[in-house]
């Protein structure tokens, strides 16, 4: 199963990142220079015609293009559940892969997988954009990788 998060890198909650990088980092000081880089943006709206909007502060997300984007946004969905599925992940897409000869025991083990998933990603402020199930017969071969325990 394929997921893809929708706008990760706009929506990375500042304070849930903090509190990941704590855990994470053993320099406090480390972690508030990372929120200040991440957390000082600003931005306007300009339409059409000229007018711009008042200058306002951005409350979520990491600077999409930047070096640590992609690595912070991995930091915060490192703890992702741990389940019985195998999860590959990178920034804002995520594989899910499972193996069972009997498909109803994989749909409603897919089904807990999501509720879990769901439940996590609306605890970190982050939300699908689409989900994607790719069934194939046991007896395919897939190219050998080794999972990520996230």
């Amino acid at each position: 199963m394929f997921v893809d998060l929708t706008a990760a890198y706009d929506t990375a909650w500042h304070r849930g990142l903090t509190c990941k990088l704590l855990l994470l980092l053993l320099d406090r000081h480390m972690v508030h220079m990372i929120m200040e880089m991440v957390g000082n943006r600003n931005f306007t709206l300009t339409t059409g015609n000229g007018q711009r909007s008042k200058l306002r502060r951005l409350k979520n997300g990491v600077p999409q293009g930047s070096v640590l984007a992609s690595l912070l946004l991995n930091i915060y969905i490192s703890d992702l559940p741990t389940t019985i599925f195998r999860k590959y992940a990178y920034a804002d897409d995520l594989a899910i892969m499972h193996a069972d000869g009997d498909w109803q025991a994989v749909e409603g083990a897919l089904s807990k997988v999501m509720e879990t998933l769901g439940a996590y990603l609306q605890t970190w402020k982050l939300k699908l954009l689409f989900v994607a199930a790719v069934l194939t017969p046991a007896s395919s071969t897939l190219p050998s990788m080794t999972p990520c325990d996230l």
